[in-house]
């Protein structure tokens, strides 16, 4: 099959036509030996260009501080202009399938642009090369880690470059018109890097081969849909590659088009269950060996000892490394032990080329990003995996707070993803990483709201409350993170917490306000997490642990991006529960929102509450359990009254029945109960919602109201202190109308 036909086929597929122009505008010459395409007269993909642009590569970086074209302009000065020109054209290929925001893709373009320009005279760049290396990129799984390691991916393409020379031309036609003999042409290069060559294998061939260069998710991708083509054919490179590429012809034929697996709909569907994608890890070392730290730096590796473990591959499940651990461990603590399964399993297994990983010492914080996949080093005794550092760190102090307070979690290596964006916001521009996209990236997506919504007076008249009163609540919610609302029945306590969560989180799905409800039988184990019986896959009995309405907002506020959105949890007819029973260890946390906790059931897994979740619990002053409140609820929560005698609900059912045009004498009807009833028992009045109801607009309903619902109140209050003859005389509805009555 030749270059063209391969052209038209992925064009009706639906490939990116642009990129594939792009991609064979360089490709098509330079693999059959013909003047490059920049300048139609220079030949660039040659051994002896290669060769010298390599060595150029091979000398490392002048200066690792400065920018990665800077130091590669010093490699090239004094180079032919063949090896500066392949040097233009390979940075091109390095990044050409790549999906940039737009501010990457300026600097994308203005390197090879840059490159360009030290030829002698400068070239000119011709407008094909512009037109494919646009936003919409294909290859989205791990552009950071092509960001990050440019330089080692310019050496790789050098010895591509000099090897596709050293072919006699029949390999070369065959790889041109057969896939795999060109995936093996390009494995077949000394000293493989896979990210880049599938790249490449895929800008040649882009009708086989899919822009998924990562293991991990080139793994996940076949195990998910392998049975929609009859399983899987094996586990080596090429049987892989064979059943994505026969997957993906099965989902293109019901789809009417070419897939993106990195759609949302169908990403969902492949990418493993909790992985967020990009993660962050912090790693230490035993007794902080400055030795090691030094050698971590300098050789830009971290690693892992283990000396007494035996060995086990990459990808190895947890509950192997558990067995492992605990077999070959025995000499260790049972917390040791467990440290140690979780360092080896995140380091074999969970860890990715691309996540961010970091390390302090002497109060200092190095940055930095994984490159590689583990593998152990001569003597077995420790694990490794390659890193670019990209700075010389940050002091300790000048970090967030939320990071700080991560950093002092212990652990060898330590899942810190929940501050992922808050350490990629400290890297250097030339290391700035760029988010997966989806099949939407095209649409405009509004700027992620920062703290509360403000309240309008739109917001106020909806609720018929006066704004000034909201407006305290609001306030005084978003400097102590936590309140209750008491007072008495019918003053719409929970409906306020509702709608004022709703405004202030701007969020009218609920996604970010949660509602729980309090009862003498609630306990920790409802409300954060514990132990429940589950039923096995083999239809046995037992217990897993289940997270309760607390941890999973807890987990969902801390989650990377979420961190500056408002998060709401309702306590609603909170003083019903034993508080004490209900809250456990978690009573530290509503003081101390800065420390971190061990759970009862997580002792492993400090516990932070995030900052940007808010509580607001509902009490109602009728219940008597209130007197009996917890001194330490009442430390950690600011207590707002809503009575009917004060705002915000003060004239709150006034201000309802007028705008709705309908007749005030429930109002005075309430205004008038009351004042019948003591000021020492003010907690007893009633409030405005019993009103609201449709059925006290009729005189029927209003008495229906008056007998079912607010006499057996009064009665209860009352019990022993007034027969129903003295209750009806001070409190019956013909009374009080009567009273209402003009004289």
């Amino acid at each position: 099959m030749t270059p063209a036909s391969t052209a038209a086929m992925t064009r009706a597929l639906g490939i990116s036509k642009e990129i594939e122009d792009a991609a064979w505008f360089v490709l098509g010459p330079g693999l059959q030996g013909k003047p490059s395409a920049l300048d139609g007269k220079t030949l660039t993909w040659t051994s002896e260009a290669a060769a010298e642009l390599l060595d150029r590569l091979e000398r490392g970086t002048p200066d690792p501080k400065a920018p990665m074209m800077t130091n590669l302009r010093q490699n090239l000065e004094g180079a032919t202009r063949e090896a500066k020109q392949l040097a233009a054209e390979l940075l091109f290929l390095q990044s050409l399938p790549l999906a940039h925001e737009v501010k990457s893709l300026k600097v994308k373009r203005a390197r090879v642009a840059e490159a360009a320009s030290w030829l002698e005279p400068p070239l000119e760049l011709p407008e094909e090369l512009y037109q494919g290396m646009t936003d919409h990129g294909v290859i989205r799984d791990r552009t950071a880690e092509f960001n990050w390691t440019i330089w080692d991916h310019l050496t790789w393409l050098c010895r591509f470059v000099r090897h596709v020379d050293q072919q006699p031309p029949a390999a070369i036609t065959a790889a041109l018109r057969d896939p795999l003999k060109f995936h093996r042409l390009a494995a077949a290069t000394p000293g493989d890097q896979p990210a880049i060559r599938r790249s490449i294998e895929f800008l040649a061939w882009p009708s086989y081969f899919e822009p998924v260069v990562a293991d991990v998710e080139r793994q996940e991708i076949r195990d998910a849909f392998a049975s929609l083509v009859g399983g899987a054919k094996g586990d080596t490179e090429e049987d892989i590659t064979a059943d994505i590429h026969r997957i993906r012809l099965h989902l293109d034929e019901q789809a009417g088009q070419r897939i993106d697996w990195y759609a949302r709909q169908l990403v969902s569907q492949w990418r493993k269950v909790g992985d967020p994608g990009r993660r962050a890890w912090l790693l230490r070392t035993h007794h902080d060996n400055a030795e090691l730290l030094t050698a971590w730096r300098d050789e830009e590796k971290v690693t892992l000892d283990v000396e007494h473990l035996r060995l086990l591959d990459p990808g190895v499940t947890a509950g192997l490394v558990q067995h492992a651990v605990d077999e070959d461990y025995k000499h260790l603590g049972y917390v040791e032990r467990e440290d140690t399964k979780t360092a080896v399993f995140a380091f074999l297994t969970v860890m990715k080329p691309g996540d961010l990983v970091l390390f302090q010492h002497a109060g200092t914080v190095r940055l930095g990003g994984v490159l590689g996949e583990p593998e152990y080093n001569d003597d077995n005794r420790r694990l490794r995996r390659k890193v670019r550092w990209f700075d010389e760190g940050h002091t300790t102090t000048s970090l967030p707070r939320h990071v700080q307070r991560q950093l002092a979690t212990p652990g060898f290596v330590v899942d810190v993803t929940r501050v992922v964006q808050a350490l990629q916001a400290l890297l250097p521009a030339e290391a700035e990483t760029e988010p997966d996209g989806d099949a939407d990236g095209a649409a405009v997506v509004p700027p992620a709201q920062e703290g509360f919504s403000p309240l309008t007076p739109e917001f106020a008249a909806s609720l018929h409350m006066e704004l000034p009163p909201l407006q305290e609540i609001a306030d005084l919610l978003e400097e102590n993170r936590q309140l209750v609302l008491y007072g008495p029945p019918g003053t719409g306590k929970t409906y306020l917490a509702k709608h004022l969560a709703a405004q202030l989180a701007d969020d009218t799905t609920d996604e970010r306000v949660k509602l729980v409800q309090f009862h003498p039988s609630y306990a920790y184990e409802d409300f954060f997490e514990g132990y429940r019986p589950d039923k096995t896959d083999e239809g046995q009995v037992s217990f897993k642990l289940v997270a309760g309405p607390l941890r999973r907002l807890a987990e969902e506020a801390a989650k990377p991006g979420n961190e500056k959105k408002p998060y709401f949890l309702i306590i609603d007819e909170m003083n019903r529960a034993n508080l004490a029973k209900v809250f456990g260890e978690l009573y530290f946390l509503l003081e101390y929102r800065d420390d971190r906790i061990y759970l009862q059931y997580s002792p492993n897994e400090p516990f932070t509450l995030p900052d940007n979740l808010y509580i607001i619990g509902t009490m109602n002053t009728a219940d008597r359990s209130i007197a009996m409140m917890d001194a330490a609820i009442r430390r950690r929560f600011s207590f707002i009254e809503l009575h009917p005698q004060t705002e915000p609900v003060k004239g709150s059912l006034l201000r309802f029945l007028q705008a709705r045009q309908l007749d005030t004498t429930p109002a005075l009807l309430l205004d008038a109960l009351n004042s019948a009833i003591d000021e020492w028992d003010r907690d007893l009045m009633i409030g405005p919602s019993y009103f609201m109801k449709p059925a006290a607009q009729t005189p029927a309903g209003l008495r229906r109201i008056w007998k079912y619902e607010l006499m057996p109140l009064l009665e209860e209050h009352y019990h022993g202190q007034l027969t129903r003859a003295q209750l009806e005389e001070r409190f019956g509805l013909d009374q009080l109308l009567g009273r209402l009555a003009p004289r």
